[in-house]
């Protein structure tokens, strides 16, 4: 596939998503990464996350993730990984309720500047409920230096987040958000790096219209 077609397929997911929008609630929100990694080898290396998003429409917090992960490169730029993630949704006025999440992906480059993800994520413990939710989130993304020094980048980037079974706990099977999101990474130094960015997200929801969030995003890196 060449490149001229992939921005032609992440343009025309653009214009879909903005068709859907013009029906769709509408949400603001604010995402804060933080992310370090250490190498352990040539090949390998483990990774800690924090991830602060607000609620929609406010500065509070809404959800939190606690992120471990480990991931092993292989030849060619490709790489698999395996991680774990607590995750706490805040609740106003109830207790907050709480999830696992455990994800096996793999990644690979397409094209030139163009790379792929494919992740399988099974949500588990959360309350009241024995279930397991598997979700399938294929994600492609485009990198592209913007200096020569290669300090600077931009990502275009667009994931499909699919439902495969129905759960107790409200999973619907289907496709369940698309995510379109833009971000200029700048690495500082040899170790640390800083990423604004924005995403567009679509939420599916069972017997609701669907919603549109405008999601500005920070993330914050410090790699060894």
């Amino acid at each position: 596939m060449s490149l001229r077609r992939i921005c032609q397929t992440i343009g025309t997911t653009f214009l879909l998503t903005a068709s859907q929008a013009a029906f769709a609630d509408s949400t603001r929100q604010q995402w804060l990464t933080l992310t370090g990694d250490v190498e352990l080898d040539a090949k390998d290396s483990v990774s800690a996350h924090l991830i602060l998003r607000s609620q929609p429409d406010s500065l509070d917090l809404g959800q939190r993730f606690i992120r471990l992960g480990y991931r092993h490169d292989l030849a060619d730029d490709v790489s698999l990984s395996l991680s774990y993630a607590h995750v706490t949704t805040e609740v106003s006025g109830g207790s907050d309720k709480v999830q696992h999440r455990l994800a096996q992906a793999i990644a690979f480059p397409l094209v030139r500047d163009v790379d792929a993800r494919i992740q399988l994520e099974e949500v588990l413990g959360v309350s009241g409920s024995d279930d397991v939710g598997l979700r399938f989130r294929p994600r492609v993304r485009l990198r592209h230096g913007l200096d020569q020094a290669g300090n600077i980048e931009l990502q275009l980037s667009d994931e499909m987040i699919f439902a495969l079974n129905d759960t107790d706990f409200g999973q619907i099977s289907g496709l369940t958000a698309n995510r379109a999101g833009a971000a200029v990474h700048f690495d500082i130094g040899k170790h640390f790096g800083i990423m604004p960015g924005y995403t567009w997200q679509l939420v599916n929801r069972s017997g609701a219209p669907v919603r549109h969030d405008h999601i500005l995003g920070l993330t914050l890196e410090a790699h060894y």
